[in-house]
């Protein structure tokens, strides 16, 4: 078993690396300044230990070494041919019957995905399209959800609420690293429509799971939204080095964590 898990750690190590490799081969350095870069840095790596967390709050109801290990590693795995390789993997190690299995593994993706698009909602609605408002109340499906489905699932309503304003928390640090890769290229302009525009974005990469990692939605998401307020061009080359900073996050985060 530990040469097992050794092999399992190099194994997700190198195919996170190769999606870095791959991301940093679109993007053109010489037009991006490098200290916003630096600065998108770390709020992107607490975002990542932030899902992290998420899951292991929803496990086991507080945050510990081992589950934040098990999910970096095996969210390597969506990289992989059909996407779904990511939460199938965690669901083998959730304790319980098949429902509580999926349940668990159901909770973590749409608290996720109500956290992304409630953030991206607040984003675009300050920015100036009111339209996007009703969106941040998202944010309370999942607890809704989970009080609908009552005991008929046995996780814990309070473990999904703490997820959730877990899952706020990651998404507020996401939305700040995306404006800092965005200043990289066109300056701090449109700061809101960009935090927006990033929530939404990474939404829409979660929802289509036939892209692994939500790679080509996600940026061509974030160019369309962002297309009424700065040019398609700088959305496109901020969008390509906002993936490499957030795969290279991982990367940190996995090696870290290994």
């Amino acid at each position: 078993m530990p040469v097992l898990r050794v092999l399992a750690a190099l194994g997700s190590i190198a195919l996170v690396a190769y999606v870095v490799v791959k991301a940093a081969r679109h993007v053109d350095f010489s037009q991006l300044e490098w200290w916003p870069l630096a600065l998108a840095a770390p709020p992107a790596i607490a975002w990542w230990v932030l899902l992290a967390r998420g899951w292991a709050l929803l496990i086991t109801g507080h945050a510990n070494r081992k589950d934040i290990r098990q999910w970096c590693r095996t969210q390597a795995l969506r990289y992989l041919p059909g996407g779904i390789w990511a939460p199938v993997s965690r669901a083998t190690i959730v304790e319980g019957g098949l429902v509580d299995r999926v349940a668990t593994v159901g909770a973590e993706n749409i608290v996720a995905l109500c956290c992304a698009l409630a953030i991206g909602a607040l984003g675009l609605a300050l920015g100036g399209r009111p339209a996007y408002a009703p969106g941040v109340l998202l944010v309370l499906l999942p607890v809704l959800a989970k009080r609908m489905l009552g005991e008929r699932i046995s996780l814990p309503e309070d473990r999904v609420r703490r997820a959730t304003v877990n899952g706020v928390a990651a998404f507020v640090l996401y939305a700040l690293s995306a404006i800092a890769v965005q200043s990289a290229v066109s300056g701090w302009s449109h700061p809101l429509e960009v935090a927006g525009a990033a929530g939404i974005a990474w939404g829409a990469g979660l929802v289509v799971i036939i892209a692994p990692g939500g790679i080509g939605i996600r940026e061509i998401v974030y160019v369309g939204l962002m297309g009424t307020v700065l040019p398609s061009g700088d959305a496109a080359l901020a969008a390509v080095a906002m993936r490499l900073v957030m795969v290279a996050a991982e990367l940190g985060v996995l090696v870290a964590a290994r």
